[in-house]
């Protein structure tokens, strides 16, 4: 791979100063939020997620680890994927590798994947086992029997339709800063800082987020089917945790995603535990709690 790193940020729409650094990874050009210093920790959030929902997962982590925030192709701060071009598991476990080669890393490295990256964090430890120690998968997607009934290619090329049509209307615009309020319910513990609220303004209303977003959404049935083809070619040498957010509210759905979790756990032969009372975007509700179990990792 070709790789170069970059402490030149130019964003897509600079409306203020972004944190961290950029890295060139085959071409594409990636943002990453790199801190502190000791024993890496790789962060991978899940579908749209940005750096920011890692930071108080960060700052506690920071005081004795080298912690790396990636925002993949699309999120956060990254250009976007080529056009024509789709995630892949091996793309993204790819990419993890591409970022600690930039940055110089050697030594075996912390990855927490954060739902659809519990895929991307699980392969690069199967398809890299001397570069990885251990695996928190965070909530993590799991799904054993995914329906392809749509070609993938009419899946992809519809969410790039309706992301052209959102778009053009001014709804992404109007309605995109809402979506993530909706879709995201986590808090911090010390409340949200303005400055995630201007970057949320901001990011949430980039056409090339809501593409990247709606993409990588239609091809999960792709990236099971992927993961599971990986699952039998390479083993899994590397401690693993599995931690579940749950509100602490008694629900069917949340009893069935514990359910859910225990057996993803299981079959990995990893440790379970229950991150509560969490939404789905736990680093953000229970930072010290997420910055503990990748601490025991490391």
């Amino acid at each position: 791979m070709d790789r170069a790193a970059s402490t030149e940020p130019t964003a897509l729409f600079p409306v203020k100063h972004p944190p961290g650094q950029y890295v060139e990874i085959d071409g594409q050009r990636l943002h990453i939020l790199v801190r502190g210093s000791g024993p890496t920790v790789a962060l991978c959030g899940g579908l749209g997620s940005n750096w920011f929902d890692w930071q108080d997962t960060v700052d506690i982590l920071a005081a004795e680890h080298h912690v790396v925030v990636i925002d993949r192709p699309g999120f956060g701060l990254s250009d976007p994927l080529p056009a024509g071009a789709t995630p892949t598991v091996r793309g993204e476990a790819d990419r993890i590798i591409g970022v600690l080669d930039a940055l110089g890393v050697t030594e075996p490295a912390v990855v927490a994947g954060h739902s659809i990256a519990g895929f991307y964090a699980e392969a690069v430890a199967r398809l890299y086992p001397s570069r990885i120690r251990g695996v928190l998968l965070l909530d993590s997607s799991a799904e054993s029997d995914p329906r392809r009934f749509i070609p993938a290619a009419v899946r992809v090329e519809t969410a790039h339709l309706i992301a052209a049509v959102l778009t053009k209307t001014g709804l992404q615009q109007l309605v995109g800063p809402r979506v993530r309020r909706v879709l995201n319910q986590a808090t911090p513990p010390d409340g949200t800082p303005q400055e995630t609220f201007d970057w949320v303004d901001d990011i949430y209303r980039r056409p090339t987020y809501l593409a990247a977003a709606l993409v990588e959404d239609v091809v999960y049935p792709d990236l099971t089917v992927e993961l599971n083809r990986i699952r039998k070619q390479f083993r899994l040498d590397v401690p693993v945790i599995v931690a579940a957010a749950h509100t602490g509210r008694p629900s069917p759905w949340g009893k069935r995603w514990i359910k859910t979790q225990r057996k993803l756990a299981a079959y990995l032969r990893a440790e379970f535990t229950v991150v509560m009372p969490a939404h789905h975007h736990a680093m953000i509700d229970k930072p010290a709690e997420v910055a503990a179990l990748i601490a025991e990792l490391v």
